[in-house]
């Protein structure tokens, strides 16, 4: 269903203001820190088509905002509207219940009960992580590797994809094939039934 707020919302401005509030955070390999969230809005746009694309892409942008900035959510709304808000909102990660049950189990089932657009900004922020591991260490990148097995694989036995998603997870699932013809880890099942039962 198409929503007008879409037609209003300024995406530059978006950016500009995301640019802004991210202003001297940079990535583990020194790129200011925008650029991330403008590759999570380039994946989104690759794979998702909608008549609410500018609210899609807008949260997108703002993603990491409310976790990383001073932002908050009552801004966001008064200045791009309670539907981009609220994707934000459901995209912010706790501050801590993934200390007190694992970020890898914490995010997978956040995941199984995200709207149809989260789990697509959610899952491009993964695919986009993955995408940018270089000058990681090597156990950081394991890490990042099993977890995201563990947290395609807990998507694709709990909930129904969309083709959008379901793209996106095949293009995760590529990367995570050059990354381990990369490093050779030893892939296991690290996924069992009880783990896929948690609830």
């Amino acid at each position: 269903m198409h929503l007008d707020i879409d037609d209003k919302i300024d995406i530059n401005a978006v950016l500009e203001f995301a640019t802004e509030r991210h202003k001297g955070q940079v990535r583990i390999d020194g790129t200011p820190y925008i650029t991330h969230p403008i590759r999570v809005m380039e994946i989104v746009n690759k794979f998702k088509h909608s008549s609410n694309q500018n609210i899609i892409s807008a949260g997108a942008l703002l993603h990491d905002i409310l976790e990383d900035t001073y932002t908050s959510y009552r801004e966001i709304i008064d200045r791009f509207g309670l539907e981009v808000a609220s994707l934000v909102m459901e995209v912010t990660s706790s501050g801590y219940v993934p200390k007190m049950i694992g970020k890898q189990v914490y995010l997978a089932h956040k995941m199984r009960y995200m709207s149809s657009y989260a789990l697509i900004i959610k899952l491009a922020d993964r695919l986009d992580n993955i995408n940018d591991l270089k000058n990681m260490p090597i156990e950081r990148i394991k890490k990042t590797f099993f977890d995201t097995i563990y947290m395609v694989s807990y998507i694709e036995n709990k909930r129904i994809l969309t083709k959008a998603q379901s793209d996106i997870i095949q293009a995760i699932r590529e990367r995570l094939e050059v990354i381990n013809k990369k490093y050779n880890f030893t892939v296991q099942n690290f996924v069992t039934d009880s783990d896929l039962d948690q609830d």
